[in-house]
Formats: C-alpha cells, sequence, structure tokens
C-alpha cells in the first residue's frame, strides 16, 4: 500500500512538472508572438518616451531587435549610431520624424487585422489618427509639417505585378490633400489616366509646396516632382522609385530597378536636379526602402536580414566612386535623421 501511495505521489509530482514545464514553453512563446506581432500603440495620446528625443543630432528607426522593445520607436546620438540606443513606448511598422512632428503606421494583427497612422506633436500629443487600406509602406514629413502617407491595398504587395497603393499628403487637422493618384500626372505631354496608375514615396522640399514620388503604371515607373498648390505631377525621369531629396536641395536619390531581374533587384540612383544628370551606386545586395539622407553625400537606408525574418540592419554609403555599404545601425529600420 505504501509503495502505491508513493508511486501515485511521483506520478502527481512528474505530472505538476511537466504541466509546469509546458505552460512556461506556452508563456515564452505567446511572449515571442507577441514581441512580433505587437500592435503599434497608435492609440497613446502622449507616449512618453517620444517627448524625450532630441531635436537635432539623433537618429530616430525602428527596433527590430528580438527583445521586449521588438517594433519600438528608438533613437541613438547621431555621433554614435553603434551605441546604446534609447528605445521609447510607441510601436509602429514604419516611422519618420522631422522638426519634431513624428508619423507612425502601424498593423494591429489578429482575426481582423487592421492598418493605422498617427501623427504626434513637437511635445508628444497625437495630433491625428485614422485608418489606412492596407500595409504600411512609406510616410514622409516635410518641414512645414505636412505628412506623406503610403500604404497598399489590402492583400497586395510590391512584388505583385498590378499592385494598387493609396498615398495622401495632409497637415495634421488642417488641410487634407488627398490621393495622389487623383492629380493630374503627367508624363511628357501626355496626361496618365490608366485605370492602373499608382503613386508612392513622397519626399518633400523645403519650399512648402514641391514634392516628388514615383508614379507608375503597368511596368513602367517615373520619377514626378509635384505641386500641391496646382495638385499637378509632371515626369522627370524614368525606371525611379522611392524618391528622397537631399538637405541642400539639390539631389535626388531614389532606387533604380536593375533590368530584367528577377526577382527584382535595387540599385541607388541619384539625380542632379540642375543638371539633370544621373549617377548609378550597384549594390551586391538589393534593398526595399525609401532611402534617407545622413547628410548632403551619405545615404542611410534599411535591409532586411534574410536569415532572420523581421530583424533588419541599417546601412550608410558614401557616394563616392566604388563605395561600398556600411554598417550604420544593427537590428533597426526605418532611419530617419534629426539635423
Amino acid at each position: 500500500m505504501a509503495k502505491r501511495k508513493q508511486s501515485l505521489v511521483l506520478a502527481v509530482l512528474v505530472l505538476t512538472a511537466v504541466f509546469a514545464a509546458v505552460a512556461l514553453a506556452v508563456t515564452a512563446f505567446a511572449g515571442f508572438a507577441q514581441r512580433n506581432q505587437e500592435p503599434a500603440a497608435a492609440a497613446q495620446e502622449i507616449p512618453a518616451g517620444i517627448v524625450q528625443i532630441p531635436l537635432v543630432d539623433a537618429v530616430v528607426f525602428r527596433d527590430t531587435r528580438a527583445t521586449g522593445d521588438y517594433g519600438k520607436v528608438a533613437w541613438v546620438p547621431l555621433d554614435g549610431p553603434r551605441g546604446q540606443r534609447t528605445t521609447t513606448g510607441l510601436s509602429c511598422d514604419r516611422v519618420y520624424r522631422t522638426g519634431g512632428m513624428l508619423s507612425c503606421l502601424s498593423v494591429t494583427r489578429g482575426m481582423d487585422t487592421s492598418y493605422g497612422s498617427a501623427a504626434y506633436g513637437i511635445g508628444g500629443q497625437r495630433l491625428a489618427a485614422g485608418t489606412l487600406p492596407g500595409e504600411p509602406s512609406r510616410t514622409r514629413v516635410s518641414a512645414t509639417g505636412m505628412v506623406g502617407v503610403t500604404a497598399f491595398i489590402t492583400g497586395e504587395s510590391y512584388e505583385q505585378v498590378g499592385f494598387s497603393t493609396r498615398t495622401t499628403i495632409a497637415t495634421p487637422g488642417g488641410k487634407d490633400y488627398g490621393n495622389l493618384q487623383d492629380f493630374t500626372i503627367k508624363i511628357g505631354d501626355q496626361v496618365l489616366t490608366a485605370e492602373d496608375r499608382n503613386v508612392w514615396g513622397v519626399t518633400f522640399a523645403k519650399d512648402g509646396n514641391t514634392f516628388y514620388a514615383t508614379a507608375a503604371s503597368g511596368k513602367q515607373t517615373w520619377l514626378m516632382r509635384g505641386s500641391l498648390a496646382d495638385r499637378t505631377m509632371v515626369a522627370v525621369g524614368e525606371n525611379a522609385e522611392c524618391p528622397s531629396i537631399s538637405p541642400n536641395g539639390k539631389l535626388i536619390a531614389y532606387k533604380k530597378r536593375r533590368a530584367d531581374s528577377q526577382p527584382a533587384h535595387w540599385d541607388i540612383a541619384v539625380l542632379d536636379i540642375a543638371k539633370g544628370t544621373e549617377q548609378i551606386y550597384p549594390l551586391e545586395s538589393g534593398f526595399d526602402d525609401q532611402l534617407e539622407w545622413l547628410d548632403s553625400s551619405t545615404l542611410l537606408f534599411g535591409q532586411p536580414r534574410t536569415d532572420n525574418p523581421g530583424d533588419a540592419d541599417i546601412f550608410s554609403m558614401k557616394l563616392e566612386a566604388g563605395a561600398s555599404p556600411q554598417l550604420f545601425i544593427e537590428h533597426a529600420w526605418s532611419p530617419s535623421v534629426q539635423r
């Protein structure tokens, strides 16, 4: 009888240990899943952490480390990008900050996945919030307080032929220019009216009116110069995607798809606006990000890690012949420079 009781007690202890181990494993997995699918905290009225981001001499980005800060907005000093980062409490899938205004695009994953955007002011207060029609893609903020946002229409992606985008420009709480697809888009003397036309990847000039973007139809893309006042865009180049204007306003950097590359491979191209000349900077590994200027002769861009989905690194590259990308910030994505 005593042996039978001892066996029963031992069995109960073993089962308890097994259940505890299973519970611990489930909890650990749930924590990992939550880190990698955590909804952005766009509903926060004043996320305390973003108030502390310096207005100058910092780089703001999305943290992609496999920690509890995965997906959070973080920043590092401009003169110490490889040093300790400061993480905020705000989660974003795409982020950009200029002049104290921050744009945050987010995905709330679940049974009914939803997409949102929010803009925060210099004091951290939420200025505007809304929904997106699909996956966040690009966002930029102008020096005059306008926010450009691009989202893929739900169920489509950048790699698909015939994908659809929605790109808007608005001043939080003020002027809304609507969908840029509805602007008058001119390619030479012809107005682009094709049903499959798309616009994405806005970058702003400092004058508060001029912007650049990508327009596309069929398999052709164009670099467009736009006017908010006239609600027009005019093609100034071909085979150009996701433009970014330099701090001095003299250069436009963009992605240029390598001819007949399958899968798509992009190199960096830089257009001298005044001269109308283009310089190509080939990349051994392609990239899928909107370029950011570290200064007027150095670019930043994010590059996903192929061996670890969801992770990425930010690289810098000098605009010099034969230059190669240099690691700038590990485990980071979607950079913006505060200068």
